[in-house]
């Protein structure tokens, strides 16, 4: 019998295949949703952005599905350390649409904030589109077990948010 789980794990420059696999896999409006935009690939140059990271001003990891010896990709999120404001750090999240609802967003968000903590970063920031409930339910669940988080609509259809990464 093949086992069935989700790893979660640091991103490796090893997975620009399954970088680009996954957003395959994902409907347009997830990719409209994560990119505001229709990406159908990602260039060279992107993958080796999203990819050959140093884990200390880019975090990124990814959530592998390993089914019947594959390893399929599941979800992604990032935490980006701005110059201007090293102890923020803007995240972007996407998972994989039939992995959607299983709980790997809110078991990604828990590992790069652990690791973001670490590594000196107190708040998370971003924006989303405001019809994109599965973020805020998302933002809502995350913050239950840390600080309050600061919503604000900016009036564009968009939502930024602050999440204070203190336990």
């Amino acid at each position: 019998m093949s086992e069935d789980y989700f790893e979660i794990r640091p991103i490796l420059p090893a997975d620009k295949i399954q970088i680009q696999v996954g957003l395959k896999m994902l409907s347009p409006e997830s990719i409209r949703q994560r990119f505001f935009t229709n990406k159908k690939e990602f260039s060279e140059k992107e993958l080796q952005f999203l990819t050959e990271v140093d884990q200390i001003h880019h975090l990124a990891y990814v959530a592998v599905h390993h089914k019947d010896g594959q390893q399929l990709p599941a979800g992604v999120i990032r935490a980006i350390k701005k110059s201007d404001m090293e102890t923020h750090a803007e995240i972007g999240i996407v998972i994989v649409d039939c992995y959607q609802g299983m709980g790997l967003g809110k078991k990604l968000l828990d590992e790069v904030a652990a690791r973001a903590v670490a590594v000196g970063i107190t708040h998370f920031y971003g924006d989303y589109h405001t019809s994109n409930l599965k973020m805020t339910r998302l933002l809502d669940k995350f913050s239950k077990t840390r600080s309050p988080l600061l919503l604000k609509h900016t009036g564009d259809g968009f939502i930024y948010f602050e999440a204070p990464l203190k336990n």
